[in-house]
């Protein structure tokens, strides 16, 4: 379909949903741009993806974590994950997203003496590239400041180099100051910036 009618698809997709219309591109894109010259100028949720050597990463956690204080990786999803991971808590689809795909997938949870998920990650690896990704990581609020992301990275890390990824990535929003100091000190550099771009009313969009 030509852009515009694809973006009216789109609109609709969203409008039977209740939901504002927005389509994720890359800042400054070729398609990017078009989307704007079709009269959709309004950005939001600045984003970057970054990319690090794995092993050099995981050797820096490993040496600035305590050994004995480690995160329970499991191939399954684990049945209280969203009670540290708020954004996915409620919606039914999260789970079917966080468990399907291609790629090899194992969670991480760092867990309190009585059990409680503290911090969770989750990695999905491309056995075929060597590329693991880096997402869903999140501390309960009353658990942070006390360097348990820190585990959950250093777990998974450590997972993916033995099933044979040898880089990562992952994505993080632009004005989380905290977590892009911690992933620059690992190593990892902005391989490009991205948003949600915004559908406005014209062309029928939203």
């Amino acid at each position: 379909m030509p852009l515009s009618e694809t973006l009216e698809a789109v609109a609709q997709w969203y409008a039977e949903r209740g939901l504002p219309p927005r389509v994720q591109t890359v800042d400054g894109s070729p398609l990017d741009q078009a989307i704007a010259e079709l009269g959709h100028p309004e950005t939001e949720r600045p984003a970057l993806r970054q990319c690090a050597p794995l092993v050099p990463a995981w050797e820096t956690l490993k040496s600035s974590t305590d050994p004995l204080h480690v995160a329970k990786v499991t191939t399954e999803l684990p049945e209280d994950y969203f009670t540290a991971y708020r954004r996915g808590h409620g919606i039914p689809e999260f789970r079917a997203i966080l468990t399907s795909g291609d790629a090899l997938i194992a969670f991480a949870v760092v867990r309190a003496d009585k059990g409680e998920a503290l911090s969770v990650g989750r990695v999905a690896i491309d056995t075929v590239t060597g590329y693991a990704g880096i997402a869903a990581i999140a501390t309960a609020e009353h658990a942070r400041r006390r360097g348990l992301a820190r585990i959950v990275l250093r777990d998974l890390l450590a997972f993916a180099a033995e099933h044979g990824a040898e880089n990562s990535y992952l994505e993080v929003e632009e004005e989380n100051t905290p977590a892009r100091a911690l992933y620059t000190s690992l190593g990892f550099t902005t391989a490009h910036r991205y948003h949600s771009r915004r559908l406005s009313r014209q062309d029928g969009a939203g």
